[in-house]
């Protein structure tokens, strides 16, 4: 619903966002913020639940929209943008109206910030008048979509006419209201699994199983989780992806109180007020809010800094995070190197001492926890009652105290134990199946990134099963060891023994020249060039974002090039029309 706010009438604008994971959400909520401290009215509002027909009598519309995987729209802005669409609305409808569009989305995939352009160009044609070029947030930039966004707000505010930095730098008015009684943390006013995020469904974890060798101290950890489905509403299609929302350790969230001197047994109530932005159950503990709502040990953006600094009691802790807002060149370097740490909001809490600002204030600075997305390891055919990930451990050394960390969700999961419940959600994704079991489909996985290509796998393998005509079936697989990293290695050579499958493989450490997928894509090129451009069959490829897409589009295009007889110009238009047309497929994660 709406979020109103008041302020001198200089004009009023309405914030709406299309969000899907809750990026967009959270812009659009943090420059609601921003607006009404530089003295314009405000509100905010997921676009579909908006009134329509009150968008004309808007004054100032800014639209902020992500794009999900191939061109997909968000669940929350598909019924606004359906009637959009509407033949009926006059290209006069939005005369007066004054709007402006930033897109979030990944530059990863071929339809990038296309529902951003969508709006932005549906609401010109319908009369609206365009008050600044549309921005654009990608997900593989240096600070993800943050990097975008911080080159074009200062645009706005100009658009707007505006200050660039507010008048008046004041606390803002607490957006929560926190009532505490004493309690002990052992015994919390609410179970914790009780404690759902909006839009999860609690699945019990039936497998935790390593795949790579427990024995040695191997520096990859890589899992086969199953969850139990049967009996839930969740159901799912090949292809699909898992969301799984995290919780942070007890004793990382008693430690975090501690510092901030908190007494992580006090039993909350906490009301939300006008402004608010992060879901929090009535009741809690206050260490429930930091284990299973607040993302404290998360990465802590610009808007952060900028409201800690007005707690800052300490006149150069002060100076230091206003450093950071204002962007001097000292500000700069500081915040690079936060990032270069990896710092976390409670690294940043650490770092200034005299910031302390109360839980009223502390839900709406720190981000709700999100989930993280996996794709799906199984296929619905031949696992109705469950699902399988595959989920490599995220971890790194932080450069400044070599202190080692896991990631939040990928070290949730870990720790979890058979009869666990856990927060999931499934989302659909960006692969295109083909229509008919008999079209050739090529796949390449790196790592864990062959867990969607082994669902596409166990499709094929129970329709032969049944007695299906089933077309050929090539994976490509890279990983650094065999004898370590040959995932699911027995299954697929049963599926191989049974005809479904072709495998070629990659190993980049086992021999003196390293080889990787691409260099296997080329020496099939023939092949793979003869299934499909002439068999019209799929080519897929998952992996990691940093550089896999790359080389493996480089690959193809050596491929089609080769094949066709054709320059380089002519082999790209050809993997784009494939791209455009579903038949050429990247999941990838950062």
């Amino acid at each position: 619903g709406l979020s109103d706010g008041g302020g001198t009438d200089l004009g009023s604008v309405t914030v709406l966002y299309g969000s899907e994971s809750g990026n967009a959400e959270e812009q659009a909520k943090n420059l609601l913020h921003d607006i009404r401290a530089r003295g314009l009215k405000g509100q905010v509002s997921a676009l579909d639940d908006f009134e329509f027909n009150d968008l004309p009598g808007q004054k100032i519309v800014v639209l902020v929209v992500s794009t999900c995987g191939l061109g997909e729209f968000p669940q929350n802005c598909k019924n606004t943008w359906l009637k959009l669409q509407s033949q009926e609305l006059s290209m006069s409808w939005l005369n007066g109206v004054k709007f402006c569009v930033f897109g979030l989305g990944d530059s990863t995939y071929c339809q990038f910030c296309v529902a951003a352009e969508s709006f932005d160009v549906r609401l010109g044609e319908l009369g609206a008048e365009r008050i600044l070029k549309r921005g654009v947030g990608d997900d593989r930039d240096e600070d993800k979509y943050y990097t975008g966004w911080e080159n074009w707000l200062p645009e706005l505010w100009t658009a707007l006419h505006v200050p660039q930095v507010p008048p008046v730098r004041a606390v803002p008015e607490p957006s929560y209201r926190v009532d505490a009684s004493p309690g002990l943390a052992s015994a919390p006013p609410v179970a914790d699994d009780e404690l759902a995020p909006p839009g999860a469904t609690r699945l019990v974890l039936l497998k935790n199983m390593l795949l790579t060798p427990e024995a040695m101290a191997y520096d990859r950890d890589i899992r086969h989780y199953e969850f139990k489905i049967e009996g839930t509403s969740v159901s799912y299609k090949t292809g699909d992806s898992m969301a799984v929302w995290p919780r942070n350790p007890t004793d990382q969230a008693d430690a975090f109180c501690g510092m901030m001197g908190l007494d992580a047994g006090e039993q909350l109530r906490v009301v939300p007020l006008d402004g608010a932005r992060n879901w929090c159950p009535e009741e809690l503990s206050t260490r429930q809010l930091f284990t299973h709502v607040l993302d404290v040990f998360g990465k802590p953006n610009k808007k952060f800094f900028e409201t800690l600094s007005l707690f800052a009691k300490d006149e150069h802790e002060k100076a230091a995070l206003e450093s950071i807002v204002a962007g001097s060149d000292d500000g700069k370097k500081f915040y690079r190197d936060l990032v270069h740490d990896f710092a976390s909001h409670a690294d940043v809490l650490k770092r200034f001492p005299s910031a302390r600002p109360p839980l009223m204030h502390l839900i709406n600075m720190v981000p709700a926890l999100k989930p993280r997305s996996y794709s799906i390891a199984s296929s619905p055919l031949m696992h109705p009652d469950k699902i399988q990930l595959c989920v490599v451990q995220v971890d790194w050394t932080v450069p400044s105290s070599a202190e080692f960390r896991i990631g939040e969700a990928t070290g949730y999961l870990k720790a979890q134990q058979p009869g666990a419940q856990v927060m999931c959600a499934v989302r659909q994704s960006a692969i295109v199946l083909p229509k008919h079991p008999t079209a050739p489909i090529i796949m390449a996985g790196m790592g864990t990134g062959v867990a969607p290509w082994r669902a596409m796998t166990q499709d094929r393998v129970v329709q032969k099963r049944r007695g299906m005509e089933v077309g050929p079936c090539l994976l490509f697989y890279g990983a650094r060891y065999a004898q370590y990293e040959y995932l699911y290695q027995q299954e697929f050579e049963q599926y191989v023994a049974e005809g479904v499958l072709t495998m070629h493989t990659a190993f980049s450490r086992d021999q003196a020249r390293k080889v990787y997928v691409q260099h296997r894509l080329v020496e099939a090129g023939p092949y793979v060039a003869e299934l499909l451009l002439r068999q019209q069959g799929h080519f897929y490829v998952c992996g990691s974002a940093r550089q896999v897409p790359e080389d493996i589009y480089a690959a193809m295009k050596r491929v089609v090039m080769a094949s066709e007889k054709c320059g380089e110009d002519d082999a790209e238009a050809m993997l784009s029309n494939l791209k455009m047309e579903g038949r050429y497929t990247v999941e990838a994660w950062s």
